[in-house]
């Protein structure tokens, strides 16, 4: 009996269509939206200016020559990605109340920074 019903089992499975479950793209970053060229010599431009409080969506383009400028992060928001030709990177980030937020390449060599507006 055990066997019949694991050998049922077994072929439903086998036939039965697979279900498939759309997802949902993710919704769009909201805030001012600031676009940044990546190049091999840093990014442009590598010196922003945003209230605190306010929300930004840093979008990183990629241009012909990248060097490892095209692999960034963002520390303070735990945030990185690496931005191509195709496909521009997109971080969503908060203006702290102090300090500033500081966007690099995974080695540092090229960097900028989001300072307080005054």
């Amino acid at each position: 009996m055990i066997r019949r019903a694991l050998a049922l089992s077994l072929a439903l499975a086998t036939v039965a269509p697979a279900v498939v479950v759309a997802k949902e793209p993710p919704p769009a970053a909201s805030g001012r939206r600031v676009a940044i060229k990546v190049t091999d010599k840093g990014y442009d431009p590598a010196q922003l200016t945003a209230k605190p409080g306010e929300k930004l969506v840093l979008v990183f383009l990629a241009t012909d020559k990248m060097g490892c400028c095209d692999s960034i992060i963002v520390p303070q928001v735990n945030a990185s990605g690496t931005v191509t030709k195709d496909k521009p990177l997109e971080i969503p980030v908060t203006m702290p109340a102090s300090g500033k937020l500081v966007f690099a390449c995974s080695m540092t060599m090229c960097r900028g920074e989001i300072s307080p507006a005054k």
